[in-house]
């Protein structure tokens, strides 16, 4: 592998392993009253709007049953919608809720009051910074459709 190659290599590993480390710090810190899979459910319906079981499945990388299982219990706490799919009266399709938007607001912002005290040692441009990184991560990711 080439020397830029790897260094590319090695940066993909590093943001990688530090996301995850964010993230699993950030939602492990959430209060119970929003369960891990309740906001990942909502926000993946809110990044892909509504859409049919077995394609929450696949972007949840779960099984068609453990989809249909969170998105029943979302469905009975009125956090989505569940609807026949017009094109195949078999499917099923999911969207948020006026009620899964605001619990997702929430559970977000829940967890952002969690994280604050082990980040208000720093400057608010810092977190800025990593904030403005990340979104172009994602304006990045988004622009691609293979990811």
């Amino acid at each position: 592998m080439p020397d830029q190659e790897q260094r590319l290599h090695d940066l993909l590993v590093e943001l990688v392993s530090n996301t995850h480390r964010f993230t699993k710090m950030a939602t492990s810190l959430a209060p119970e009253r929003y369960p891990r899979t309740w906001l990942r459910a909502l926000a993946l319906l809110e990044e892909h709007g509504e859409m049919r079981i077995s394609d929450f499945a696949r972007l949840n990388h779960c099984s068609q049953p453990s989809a249909t299982a969170v998105l029943r219990t979302l469905s009975e706490r009125g956090l989505v919608v569940r609807s026949p799919d017009p094109d195949d009266a078999r499917a099923v399709r999911v969207a948020t809720t006026d009620v899964g938007q605001k619990t997702l607001a929430d559970g977000r912002n829940a967890i952002a009051d969690a994280l604050v005290p082990h980040f208000s040692h720093l400057e608010p441009e810092q977190i800025e910074r990593l904030t403005q990184g990340l979104a172009e991560l994602r304006s990045m990711i988004n622009g691609r459709s293979a990811l």
